[in-house]
């Protein structure tokens, strides 16, 4: 009985493995940081990340945090 259900989840692993792999993901093209002093003597800090999708759109990713004293 657990040679059986051992097949059946290696089959099931074998058939689904094609189809996560062909999803694809998005890949990083580029990617910028800054650190500067904030308005009231805090730190402020910014990132942009610039993605392309596997349908070859691109997709933009701003964060923007502020740490005051």
């Amino acid at each position: 009985m657990k040679t059986r259900s051992f097949h059946v989840l290696a089959l099931a692993a074998t058939l689904a493995l094609p189809l996560a792999a062909g999803v694809g993901c998005s890949r990083e093209v580029a990617h910028s940081e800054s650190d500067g002093p904030g308005w009231f003597g805090g730190q402020k800090h910014e990132e942009t990340t610039i993605y392309k999708n596997p349908d070859g759109t691109t997709s933009v990713q701003h964060e923007k945090s502020t740490q005051n004293p």
